[in-house]
């Protein structure tokens, strides 16, 4: 099987909460594919569902380095550091996610999430806002 099979196969086992399987099949398309930056995010967000935080960041570094153009390992090293209880420090990677990606949803939400945190009400409620819009454009 392919590098992108396994990833498949892997993000599937992800959506069923699957996390160690989902690993697995991450570990197997690294085997075919050492730098896949999206095998390595997958890798790094099934960590995080299992709470293994080191693991996790060890992951997005390694998917950011490969591909630092993916707005989801950055969000996913935000989300991390975030868990991990790094809040302030979560925040410039949901800033990348959203630069390089502006119409990430998710990582508006995230960086609401984060910003709300620190007490920091009214730049939360901007980005909330945003990914509002986001979710539901206005009909045109």
């Amino acid at each position: 099987m392919s590098a992108e099979e396994m990833i498949t196969r892997g993000r599937i086992h992800l959506e069923l909460g699957k996390n160690e399987d989902a690993i697995i099949y991450f570990e197997r398309a690294l085997e075919l594919d050492p730098k896949n930056a999206i095998a390595w995010a997958g890798k790094g967000i099934a960590f995080v569902n299992l709470r293994m935080y080191d693991d996790a960041l060890e992951c997005f570094d390694n998917a950011i380095k490969n591909d630092a153009q993916l707005a989801f390992a950055w969000e996913g090293k935000g989300i991390a550091l975030m868990k991990k209880g790094q809040v302030e420090e979560s925040i410039p990677f949901f800033e990348m996610a959203l630069r390089i990606e502006p119409n990430f949803a998710r990582a508006a939400e995230n960086l609401a999430g984060a910003l709300e945190m620190l007490g920091n009400k009214e730049e939360s409620e901007r980005y909330r806002q945003l990914a509002r819009s986001i979710r539901s454009p206005k009909s045109q």
